[in-house]
């Protein structure tokens, strides 16, 4: 298997299998360790999926039609899709089947969200037990723009995990990690497969950094994006306010993608 450069074109031989690389991951390049992090002071850029360098000119290119690409390189990459649907086997012995959010799940998705605990409510980012929102989610899927999935207990939903972008250009490399277990499933490891699969997929959204939000109160929550390999990015104090109208301190964990995992 091997990647074209752009512009390249070739037709492959029964022998040799062809995979055109989307540049979804490019690393920026400095020269100077005083620019290091500045991202507008970068030199260069390499992909960090073919190893291919760009110029600054180049990148400018990519990045303007990185929606299409993203999106191009999500049809063209039958891997991603074709991991769903699947069944996993839980540690408490139960199964649930794991699958992309779509509209086949919207019903059973909304009973999840109208059903979680109130405390859970309080904190929850977006209005999940709202049609509009959900369907606005399932939009972003569909469209290659957002990763959600949901593990499934037959007509139930068991967990939720997605990933989203940033829109801003300086923040573009980030995407936000969301997960959220059944009340009735926490404890059965499903909270951190869902959120290694995110991870995983992540790559291909052209993430190399992943955020997870949560207040300061959410110990359950941090512990468990320790456990894979989050590490404590800012506290932000009195930054958000939850559905009482109180003032919540923001903490933000992030994982570098960059860095190699164990």
């Amino acid at each position: 298997m091997r990647f074209f450069r752009r512009g390249e074109t070739s037709v492959a031989t029964p022998e040799e299998s062809v995979e055109t690389c989307h540049h979804l991951l490019l690393v920026p390049h400095w020269d100077s360790p005083a620019s290091i992090g500045n991202e507008e002071k970068a030199s260069s850029y390499r992909c960090n999926t073919c190893d291919e360098h760009f110029t600054r000119e180049e990148e400018a290119i990519l990045r303007a039609t990185e929606a299409d690409r993203i999106r191009r390189g999500l049809q063209e990459r039958p891997n991603l899709r074709a991991q769903y649907p699947r069944t996993w086997h839980l540690a408490d012995g139960r199964e649930v089947e794991l699958r992309r959010l779509d509209s086949s799940s919207r019903g059973a998705f909304l009973r999840f969200a109208r059903a979680l605990p109130q405390d859970d409510m309080l904190f929850l980012r977006e209005d999940l037990a709202s049609g509009a929102v959900v369907d606005g989610i399932i939009r972003g899927v569909e469209a290659g723009d957002d990763f959600a999935l949901v593990a499934r207990d037959g007509n139930e939903v068991a967990g939720y995990a997605s990933l989203h972008g940033e829109p801003m250009r300086w923040t573009r490399n980030v995407g936000e990690i969301r997960i959220i277990v059944a009340e009735g499933y926490r404890g059965s490891g499903l909270g951190g497969r869902l959120a290694r699969e995110v991870i995983d997929a992540a790559p291909n959204f052209g993430s190399r950094k992943i955020t997870a939000q949560m207040t300061v109160d959410q110990t359950g929550a941090r512990a468990a994006f320790e456990r894979l390999g989050f590490q404590e990015e800012a506290t932000l104090s009195g930054w958000v306010t939850d559905r009482r109208g109180l003032p919540r301190d923001l903490l933000i964990m992030a994982l570098d993608l960059s860095v190699p995992r164990g």
